[in-house]
């Protein structure tokens, strides 16, 4: 006695072999009856990368790198001219002076009238406007030794380096360029580490298995790293109010050479606990588009084809996941124009 999933399994084997007979290469719509796997398109982006920018205004007058370019740790990158901010120094040196002379104006004014004062020449009140006097040109030449400090500072910031090892990935100015505080230059990355970043809608995020490891796939990488394995998963805590998605890290085995930040990525993200969700599949070659129409040929109990129009979700291998238009079970021509001139 064989139990019912061996008898589908059989009539499904013969309804292929009809069909075959009749000319027509079949194969059945699959059911994935194990731990589903829920596929999530992404990028990858490097784990430490920064975007750098100036400190101070000037012109850039050097540029040592460009995109591409592999830099150390404290590599020049860029130099500014820092010409307009040594004009602000030496404004600001002359005021400081300004503010001493001031200074010392009123603390030999203030000596003057107190030793008038032990000697009865003058008031108390004329006094204390004197003392009030020094005190505040001694408040004004410290705030200006202060600013004139900072600047002096700025002025040395006239060199960009590169902050780490790493690869140049964007240069965002030009020779001749006006460059500002806190307007970018440069983005750089470290190629030694990386991760894919993938949006999960909230509907599934209770259902990942969290302990197991993740299959990605990255096509444009070279063969070897095509397909890699992730174990450190990052579950962001927020969704995202518009698209209802979740953003998810992965990380990448390290020291990769084919991978790069924006690349295409594909996560195979095991779920499990989908009562009545189960996926179906049909071979990616079996559908047929006309137009906006997207259809399949399946074939009935007579080997007979006909045209049916199915809702597609993502490609997984050489499968495509069908979300609408067919059940599990049934037969599909694998070739569209062989179905449509089957007599």
């Amino acid at each position: 006695m064989i139990t019912s999933r061996k008898w589908v399994f059989a009539l499904l084997i013969g309804l292929s072999n009809i069909a075959s007979a009749a000319g027509l290469s079949t194969a059945p719509v699959t059911q994935s009856n194990d731990d589903q796997v829920f596929t999530a398109e992404g990028v990858v982006e490097a784990i430490k990368g920064s975007v750098i920018a100036p400190q101070v205004s000037g012109s850039i007058t050097l540029l040592s790198v460009k995109v591409g370019d592999h830099v150390k740790a404290g590599q020049l990158l860029a130099r500014i001219d820092t010409r307009m901010a040594n004009q602000q120094a030496l404004t600001n040196q002359a005021q400081v002076a300004a503010a001493q002379a001031q200074l010392s104006a009123a603390r030999s004014e203030y000596e003057r009238k107190h030793r008038l004062f032990e000697k009865q020449y003058i008031s108390q009140a004329a006094l204390e406007r004197s003392e009030s006097d020094f005190k505040t040109a001694e408040a004004q030449a410290k705030a200006q030794l202060a600013q004139t400090g900072m600047a002096g500072v700025q002025t040395g910031l006239h060199t960009i380096n590169a902050p780490y090892a790493g690869i140049i990935a964007e240069v965002m100015a030009e020779m001749g360029d006006m460059a500002m505080p806190g307007k970018p230059l440069f983005a750089i990355y470290e190629p030694n580490g990386y991760r894919l970043v993938v949006n999960v809608p909230q509907s599934k995020i209770a259902y990942l298995k969290h302990d197991a490891a993740i299959k990605v796939l990255i096509p444009a990488a070279k063969e070897n790293e095509r397909s890699l394995m992730s174990t450190q998963i990052t579950l962001f805590p927020t969704a995202d109010p518009i698209s209802n998605m979740v953003m998810l890290r992965l990380t990448l085995p390290l020291k990769l050479t084919s991978v790069a930040p924006g690349m295409f990525a594909r996560a195979m993200l095991p779920v499990e606990g989908l009562k009545g969700q189960s996926q179906i599949y049909i071979p990616a070659k079996a559908v047929i588009k006309r137009s906006e129409l997207m259809a399949v040929y399946v074939v009935d109990k007579q080997g007979n084809p006909h045209l049916r129009q199915v809702r597609l979700g993502r490609k997984v291998g050489d499968n495509i996941e069908v979300f609408a238009g067919l059940l599990a079970g049934e037969i599909v021509a694998l070739d569209p124009i062989a179905a449509a001139n089957f007599k």
